[in-house]
């Protein structure tokens, strides 16, 4: 995957075969440029410093969020709701709870180790959202009357969600650290392209049939999403 470097500033490059446009996206202090797959690399550069200053000023806007670091009192979202992580040594160990705000995880041992809490928390996250989402999507398809081909949760660096010319539905665990009405703007999203496989204006028409104020979801997501991440 190639790059640009602008005034100090790597760009991600990504070729895409489906896009027309040129697309600038930031998020957790990275910057990344989507453009169609043929085009010549001498036109992406002149873009992108043409942005400069636009790029400046949003990094510096939204600048990259700490990583956790997985200890008692930190704040860990789950369905938008904040909760306070608390740590217990257990010997039956590897349970997490969610009670009274608190974000409950026994451990074995007497003390884990971040990359242990980390990998234990990242593992629950990823359990609720493979069933949450995929039962918010399931009902959102029978309410939009679009059927998707498979519905899959998993990773994604860059998105929330995506879907397949071939039908597929996949989603990025990370919403599940989302409000409930911002995850099924996403869902809803996705289902559309079921129908209208581009961002046209049809496309966003077709998007509020469903959501009616999805252009405030839509900015949220913009403005809240680099929080959504351990």
């Amino acid at each position: 995957m190639k790059s640009i470097h602008c005034n100090g500033v790597e760009v991600e490059v990504i070729r895409s075969k489906r896009r027309k446009t040129l697309s600038l996206a930031i998020r957790d202090g990275e910057v990344q440029l989507r453009i169609p797959a043929r085009l010549p690399m001498q036109q992406a550069e002149y873009f992108v410093q043409q942005k400069s200053g636009w790029i400046q000023q949003k990094l510096a806007a939204h600048p990259p969020v700490a990583p956790k670091q997985f200890v008692n009192g930190e704040r860990l979202l789950y369905l938008g709701i904040p909760y306070q992580l608390a740590v217990y040594p257990s010997q039956p160990g590897r349970k997490v709870t969610l009670i009274d705000k608190r974000f409950c995880v026994e451990h074995r041992g007497r003390q884990a180790s971040e990359v242990a809490l980390k990998k234990q928390i990242t593992d629950w996250y990823k359990q609720q959202a493979q069933s949450w989402l995929a039962e918010r999507c399931e009902l959102l398809a029978r309410q939009t009357g679009f059927k998707p081909g498979t519905i899959e949760v998993k990773t994604y660096r860059a998105r929330w969600g995506s879907c397949t010319l071939s039908g597929k539905i996949q989603l990025n665990w990370k919403l599940i650290m989302a409000p409930a009405k911002i995850i099924d703007y996403v869902i809803i999203h996705e289902l559309c392209h079921l129908r209208q496989h581009n961002h046209s204006p049809a496309f966003w028409r077709l998007v509020e049939q469903f959501d009616p104020d999805f252009t405030q979801h839509r900015a949220w997501l913009k403005i809240n999403g680099q929080q959504l991440q351990l």
